[in-house]
């Protein structure tokens, strides 16, 4: 199974296959003239629906379903532009789901079945109701940085991409605001068009992995920062493989004086926890991007605090702005929606 992937029961994953199933006998001749790839792609995306129903049930949640099947309306609106209007993309997504909830009376146990459907025909809901909006942000002060900086990445140009961190800094831009206004901002810029179709994830790709490479060149102006006897922990749980906001988020507490373990991406617990162990952090913290991966990072948490009650845990990430402040009910100390906030929040 692909690290992507959650793990769940059997009958979930029965759920996939009969869903599945479901679309193909619904149309056997459309199916029959897909080609293997196409067909693939298909009952992936059916896995990845389930995915998201099985991990807004196990959270008890209904945030995590209802804005996933608003993105995913939105993902297929956009790829699916020259074929079919907006309004005509939503019979068509609430029918991907619709095959969920019909297969479930057939592999999903009784005590289940009530909540599961709810959740699908609340998604339903919000994709028949959903009207998009222009967002009417203030531009950001760093308009003119963001513009460069998303051109040198478009352009492929990685020295400019590197060259830019030097200037902005010679310019007396905070490390803080690089980080959190400048490249934080570009990266969620880059999302939106990779979302709207509008470039592809060979190029999303290639800007992650060039920001990474231009954050390097303000380590040595971050590492150079009086110290102040603190340590953070900090990684990515489960099989979450998104770790820009987690190292991130230790740059900007090693830019204020902390010394930092980062773990990375993908860390078994075990790890994590002998970690822990060998070198006591003062603050603990855990990024999840991908809501799919908020189970394993609840579980983590409630293990950290039941073997390490007097270490400080903070959790944030994109995933946590798709739930019901799901972080409310865990046993945790901080919640940031970026780096700079969560370091405020420690350092009162």
């Amino acid at each position: 199974m692909g690290l992507l992937w959650v793990d769940y029961e059997e009958e979930f994953q029965n759920l996939v296959e009969t869903a599945y199933r479901l679309q193909v006998e619904s149309e056997p001749e459309y199916f029959s003239s897909l080609s293997k790839k196409v067909q693939q792609i298909i009952y992936r995306d059916t896995r990845y629906n389930v995915d998201f129903l099985y991990t807004a049930y196990v959270m008890q949640d209904s945030k995590i379903m209802t804005d996933y099947a608003i993105w995913l309306y939105e993902l297929m609106a956009s790829i699916l532009r020259h074929r079919y209007t907006a309004e005509e993309m939503k019979p068509y997504v609430m029918g991907h789901l619709g095959y969920i909830r019909k297969a479930i009376p057939l592999v999903v146990s009784a005590e289940k079945q009530q909540a599961l459907d709810q959740l699908l025909v609340d998604s339903q809901e919000a994709i028949r109701q959903y009207r998009k909006e222009e967002r009417q942000t203030a531009p950001s002060p760093y308009e003119k940085e963001i513009s460069l900086y998303m051109q040198s990445l478009f352009d492929k140009k990685m020295r400019q991409s590197m060259y830019l961190m030097q200037r902005f800094l010679k310019e007396g831009i905070p490390i803080n605001d690089i980080y959190t206004k400048i490249m934080a901002e570009s990266m969620r810029r880059v999302g939106e068009l990779w979302h709207t179709a509008k470039i592809g994830v060979d190029l999303e790709h290639y800007c992650t992995s060039a920001t990474q490479m231009a954050m390097a060149e303000l380590y040595p102006v971050i590492f150079a920062t009086e110290r102040k006897d603190k340590q953070l922990l900090c990684a990515c749980p489960g099989r979450e493989l998104h770790e820009m906001g987690a190292r991130m988020l230790t740059d900007v507490f090693e830019n204020a004086g902390w010394d930092t373990t980062y773990l990375g991406a993908a860390v078994p617990v075990d790890s994590i926890l002998a970690s822990i162990r060998d070198n006591p952090p003062d603050l603990v913290a855990f990024s999840v991007t991908m809501p799919q991966h908020l189970m394993d990072c609840k579980e983590l948490v409630e293990t950290v605090r039941q073997k390490f009650p007097s270490v400080k845990i903070a959790v944030g990430g994109r995933a946590f702005q798709s739930t019901h402040r799901i972080w409310k009910k865990w046993p945790i100390d901080f919640y940031g929606e970026n780096a700079v906030q969560l370091l405020e929040q420690v350092n009162r």
